[in-house]
């Protein structure tokens, strides 16, 4: 019995050994990922999508809502954006984070999100946060003041100081120190495995 537990020991740390990823093959597989986050960045948190001036999508648009969308005011996003769908933004999205990631981002910018605060005196205070992007009549629209609660983006990652803090079969965890207003900080990102590849399971911003 016990030389049967030292040999499954032995299979599972030569198993062990053998995932183990180096510093330069996280660095080579984060990079592309951070450059490909920052343009979903400004989607998902930034300013967002920049709006059409062509007055022709607008009335098209406008024509089609029903009241209650056009209380909240959206408007067609400029065509040479990139993305004329949400289904394209999604495809975007999934070629940098992970599934469950993009989930959360897809549920804040497609449907919206409301949440409940107590103030600990029993008062209930119901907020929400609409949709930031919609398709009406087959046009892609953004929520014209996304900007109005857009967060400080720009951090710059110093890749190649980039440490490897723990490592597992299918993940890693790194630190990589990064600058943003002049101000540096470490920030410790979480990259899987996936079928598809290697995808961020943290926020970049």
């Amino acid at each position: 019995m016990k030389k049967l537990l030292f040999i499954c020991a032995a299979l599972l740390m030569l198993s062990s050994c053998s995932q183990k990823y180096t510093r330069e093959e996280i660095a080579e597989a984060i990079t592309p990922l951070i450059e490909k986050s920052a343009e979903l960045n400004e989607i998902y948190f930034g300013e967002g999508l920049p709006l059409s001036v062509e007055k022709e999508d607008a009335e098209k648009f406008y024509s089609s809502f029903d009241s209650e969308i056009k209380s909240i005011n959206y408007h067609p996003v400029d065509k040479d954006c990139g993305y004329e769908s949400i289904d394209e933004i999604k495809a975007a999205t999934l070629e940098v984070f992970t599934e469950e990631y993009s989930e959360y981002l897809f549920q804040k910018a497609f449907n919206g999100i409301s949440d409940q605060i107590n103030d600990g005196t029993g008062d209930i205070t119901q907020t929400a946060s609409y949709a930031m992007y919609l398709e009406q009549n087959g046009m892609l629209t953004a929520r014209i003041n996304i900007a109005d609660d857009a967060i400080e983006l720009g951090r710059v990652y110093d890749v190649d100081s980039l440490e490897i803090k723990l490592q597992k079969s299918n993940y890693v965890i790194v630190s990589i120190p990064t600058e943003q207003s002049g101000k540096p900080l470490d920030v410790e990102l979480k990259l899987v495995m996936t079928d598809s590849g290697w995808r961020l399971d943290s926020p970049t911003y």
